[in-house]
Parts: C-alpha cells; sequence; structure tokens
C-alpha cells in the first residue's frame, strides 16, 4: 500500500489511514500541547502520515507502522517543542510514548471503519478545495519530502515564504 500511495495514488493513502488512525488517535491523545486539541494534533499526523508514505523505504529494516508511528511522534514533539520556543519543553507536557503498547484492535468493527473512511473523504475533500493552486503545489512538494529551500528554488521563492504557506496551510487545517 505504502508503494502505491508513494505513486501518488490516493485510494492506496485512504487505506493506509484508516487502516492507522486509531494508532494515530492513540498516539496524539497523549500529547498536551498548549492551544492544540487533540484533533489539531491528529491533523498534524494525518500530515506525517501523507509524508511517511512518499519517504518509506520499503527495502528498510522497519514496517511501514513503525515507521509512520516515528514520524507522528517526531511531527509531535517538533510541534511542542514550536510551542514552547523560549527553550525546552516542559516534561510535563510531553507523555512519554516509546513504552506505551499499541492499543490498536485488529478486529475493528465496520461502523468505526465506516466512519474513519467518511471522515478521510472529507477530509480530502475539504483540503483539496481549500487549498489554492500555489497551496497545493507547496503543500504536494512538502509532502514528498523536499526541504524549505528546495521547494523555493522550484517555485522560485525565499524558503520563509515557503514557510509562511505551509503555516497558511495548516491554519486552514485547524478549521477542518
Amino acid at each position: 500500500m505504502a508503494a502505491l500511495s508513494k505513486k501518488g495514488d490516493e485510494k492506496a493513502f485512504e487505506e493506509i489511514t484508516i487502516r492507522y488512525i486509531k494508532l494515530l488517535y492513540s498516539i496524539a491523545a497523549k500529547y498536551n500541547i498548549d492551544g492544540y486539541e487533540t484533533q489539531d494534533i491528529v491533523q498534524e499526523g494525518l500530515l506525517s502520515f501523507l509524508i511517511a508514505t512518499k519517504t518509506f523505504d520499503e527495502n528498510g529494516d522497519a514496517s511501514f507502522k513503525t515507521y509512520a508511528s516515528k514520524c507522528a511522534k517526531n511531527r509531535f514533539n517538533d510541534l511542542a517543542k514550536k510551542v514552547n520556543a523560549k527553550g525546552a519543553v516542559p516534561k510535563s507536557q510531553i507523555v512519554p510514548i516509546d513504552s506505551l503498547e499499541d492499543k490498536t484492535d485488529d478486529a475493528q468493527n465496520i461502523e468505526d471503519h465506516v466512519l474513519e473512511r467518511e471522515y478521510l473523504k472529507t477530509f480530502i475533500k475539504h483540503l483539496d478545495s481549500m487549498l489554492d493552486a500555489d497551496e497545493k503545489m507547496v503543500f504536494n512538494m512538502y509532502a514528498q519530502g523536499y526541504s524549505y529551500k528546495e521547494i523555493g528554488e522550484k517555485i522560485k521563492t525565499s524558503p520563509k515564504k515557503v514557510d509562511n504557506i505551509l503555516q497558511k496551510i495548516k491554519r486552514k487545517l485547524r478549521g477542518l
């Protein structure tokens, strides 16, 4: 599935997200970041999953589940650090999750599956309708692993402008 998603198959990304959405919620619920609700953190996690599908190496040692979980944890940690930019993130704001067991249930009931699928379809539809052409281009390049500098070079703008565009996208996502 990750290989198909890497090639741009939206259905494959949808299936991956449905498969791992409970895992993403369980990881996000462990973070307490000022100004962010769990749903906001999950939105950040969905972005990390999209990036994970684009950067996952099928020939590596880690499974996609392990890799995507690590990407989400890293993104949440970065978000917590950014919110507390004056210094180190207080330990009271981050709950260690490396020692937590995966609480996902492989025997997912049909109702949860349908609700998650509908949520994802709605998310993708809203994302597509909310972003203008420039934002879509920047978002897609960012999701493919390009750096701010590389994106800026491709669209002939500064890395700061790229950061501003990505921040605007994140603000829009919080409204979903």
